[in-house]
């Protein structure tokens, strides 16, 4: 976890913004070996082939169940104070539709769900503002510092062990 490069920005409203990452963070990187492996055209293509099939849980994904729990079992005037966001590099139309389906089938909430297609993920961060901020990639990371946004660097993906254990509440 890497704290900000600036002055801490507390809510002012009691709110609190939570960003993740997709493939490698929420999702297994399934997705993500195909890309690097075989390149884009192939990745595509896979999405829209298993556009009905979940993706396998990511690291995170326990972490965005306790937050989509605690976000139910608030008063309905608090839900907004717990806000979470999928900040992803995924492609709304193509490679997203599976994204959504699979927190669809997993039954949580996601406050919203951005797709950048590729683009920097830095000047969606700077709207948000979130707490912190988790992805795979160290890129991304540091360019979240440099907003003053605590980040923290999932260490999964390409190369790392998985758990394909259940959540435990």
């Amino acid at each position: 976890m890497f704290p900000n490069d600036k002055e801490n920005q507390r809510s002012e409203d009691g709110e609190l913004r939570v960003a993740f990452d997709g493939d490698g963070v929420l999702f297994s990187d399934e997705s993500e070996i195909v890309y690097a492996k075989d390149g884009l055209e192939p990745f595509l293509k896979n999405e829209k082939d298993k556009e009905d099939i979940a993706m396998e849980k990511g690291p995170l994904k326990c972490f965005l169940e306790a937050l989509s729990d605690l976000q139910k079992k608030l008063p309905s005037k608090s839900w907004s104070k717990v806000q979470t966001y999928l900040v992803t590099s995924r492609n709304p139309l193509i490679s997203g539709t599976r994204a959504l389906k699979t927190l669809t089938t997993w039954q949580v909430d996601i406050s919203q769900a951005l797709f950048v297609s590729r683009a920097p993920k830095a000047s969606l961060l700077a709207t948000i503002r979130p707490h912190i901020f988790f992805d795979d990639k160290k890129k991304y990371i540091d360019k979240a510092r440099e907003l003053g946004v605590i980040s923290a660097h999932v260490p999964y993906g390409i190369g790392y062990a998985t758990d394909k254990g259940a959540c435990k509440k």
